[in-house]
């Protein structure tokens, strides 16, 4: 009887090592913010009337009339609005009618728009046939002045202090003042003691 010496067959598999890169040093990834929707525009209609200080994120359309003053990022003015009252916005277009200071980065002055009050500005442009009246001012920063608010409570102050001492002046004025005294008359005769009554009386008896 035969044997065979079965010997299990080894596979060898030769491998290959392969140096892999160091990573390099990429820049962090920007994470892309989407900007925040800008808010609708803020119509005055024809025909409406306003009375009282109007302010806005957005832009402001005027087509009637505003009494009071108006702050908003981007204005515009209608050939049939009107504002009385001061203006504070990035632009301001004027096609009607603004009674007040205008202080913006760009003011543009249409043909048919007029404003009746000074003009703080870095960038002016007035169409042929718009009508100015006041001083214009170029700013780097037009904007960097006081708010409305603040203006109007520094002009409430100022007004307070001139009244209180206005009254102050006058009541101490009021108080220097000293009672009347009797004028002397020129043909009363001058006030005697009764020392002098008595001496007089007994003079009189001795006569």
């Amino acid at each position: 009887m035969a044997f065979w010496n079965n010997k299990s067959k080894e596979t060898y598999v030769e491998t290959e090592t392969v140096a892999t890169p160091a990573p390099r040093n990429e820049p962090p990834a920007i994470a892309v913010v989407a900007p925040s929707p800008k808010p609708a525009a803020s119509v005055v209609a024809a025909g409406a009337v306003i009375s009282g200080s109007l302010s806005s994120p957005g832009d402001v359309h005027i087509e009637g009339i505003v009494i009071g003053d108006v702050r908003c990022d981007t204005l515009v003015v209608g050939k049939n609005g009107e504002v009385k009252g001061n203006v504070i916005s990035e632009i301001a277009t004027i096609r009607g009618k603004v009674s007040g200071d205008v202080r913006a980065r760009m003011i543009q002055l249409a043909t048919s728009g007029s404003i009746d009050g000074d003009l703080t500005h870095a960038i002016l442009i007035i169409e042929e046939g718009g009508q100015f009246e006041g001083r214009s001012k170029r700013s780097a920063d037009p904007l960097a002045g006081p708010s409305i608010e603040t203006t109007h409570i520094e002009t409430k102050t100022t007004s307070e202090r001139s009244t209180k001492k206005t009254k102050a002046t006058t009541a101490k004025a009021q108080a220097a003042v000293t009672p009347e005294s009797k004028a002397p008359v020129a043909n009363e005769d001058p006030p005697r003691s009764s020392l002098a009554d008595a001496l007089g009386d007994a003079f009189a008896v001795n006569a």
